[in-house]
């Protein structure tokens, strides 16, 4: 049984207002971040989740596997993390309402190099944002957004939380992109630079984990005795996406966002997801998502050109039928 919670308790009214960005890597998980930050009101968290020594270090214990999870401290860890910056962190955007006038200069200063110049102690991994740079009370009263990649139990475990009455609920925006445009992202900007039985040998070990831990929701992956190294990327996205998915159905505090339409209808997508975040949507925000999102349907849009047959019968050997068919895999009729 887990340690009772030593915040639960305490008044919910000193918990941070908190939204997590959830998905897989080369999903648009980075993209909504950046665009989350354009607003003057966000916090914006990168992975803090994967820092040694931070904050959040322990969530990547068990942010897939909630029985490895030792106590119940997630809302004091979060409330550390939310004054706190990280290596993985963007430079800090010099509109940001709640930095210090005279802390607005130029944003290479903002960044983690820029201010160990100005703060030659500042050190590790993450670190607390300095107090000459930041206005706290109006830090504190920001959205911070944390974005954390495969996290199926994070989901779950801030989903079935409730806050009190005076208290928003944490947020979940689960960014999922078409899985034939994930599996090519992937393969040219992970696989490319890394050893291909290396992560193949990690890709199995998380596999074995999901049989040993979650035999009934991994049951799927039963069927594949030795998968190679792309069908095992893609039975672990099926994985994670179909238990997010689980965890937010029917819920108003779980937003599913379409990566393939954010980058195709930008400005009318992110302005949905700004009005379900309680953000303000102003000319400054308007033209900053313009200017960063010119060429995002080209991007999203690249892997149609490579999808043959023998990649499509990949896609519906692992996703199954019903992804398969969502995601409108199918060969055309000719």
């Amino acid at each position: 049984m887990e340690a009772p919670d030593s915040t639960h308790s305490n008044d919910q009214k000193q918990r941070p207002e908190v939204a997590f960005i959830l998905g897989m890597g080369r999903s648009g998980t980075n993209f909504l971040l950046d665009l989350l930050d354009v607003s003057e009101d966000t916090h914006c968290r990168n992975e803090p989740d994967e820092l040694p020594g931070g904050c959040l270090e322990s969530w990547g214990q068990w942010k897939i596997h909630s029985c490895k999870r030792s106590g119940a401290r997630h809302w004091e860890e979060l409330t550390r993390a939310t004054n706190c910056g990280g290596e993985r962190d963007r430079p800090i955007p010099t509109w940001k309402s709640w930095l210090r006038q005279n802390a607005s200069g130029p944003a290479s200063a903002l960044s983690k190099s820029g201010l160990r110049k100005l703060l030659p102690g500042l050190g590790g991994a993450e670190f607390e944002l300095p107090h000459a740079l930041i206005r706290h009370e109006e830090l504190a009263s920001s959205l911070h957004v944390f974005k954390i990649n495969a996290a199926p139990s994070v989901a779950e475990l801030f989903l079935k939380e409730s806050a009190s009455s005076s208290q928003r609920n944490p947020e979940i925006v689960h960014i999922i992109r078409n899985p034939a445009g994930f599996l090519r992202s992937w393969r040219r900007r992970w696989l490319t630079k890394h050893d291909v039985d290396e992560v193949l040998q990690a890709n199995s070990a998380r596999i074995q984990a999901v049989l040993e831990n979650d035999p009934d929701g991994g049951a799927f992956m039963a069927d594949f005795a030795a998968p190679d190294v792309f069908e095992s990327e893609l039975l672990f996205w099926r994985y994670c996406t179909q238990r997010i998915r689980r965890a937010g159905r029917e819920l108003e505090r779980y937003t599913e966002v379409s990566y393939d339409r954010l980058a195709s209808e930008p400005l009318e997508t992110l302005r949905a997801i700004f009005n379900k975040l309680q953000l303000p949507w102003t000319d400054a925000v308007n033209e900053r998502v313009t200017a960063m999102t010119g060429g995002s349907v080209t991007i999203a849009n690249a892997y149609q050109a490579e999808l043959d047959e023998e990649t499509r019968a990949m896609l519906e050997r692992t996703l199954g039928e019903e992804l398969f068919t969502e995601f409108e895999l199918s060969l055309p009729e000719s």
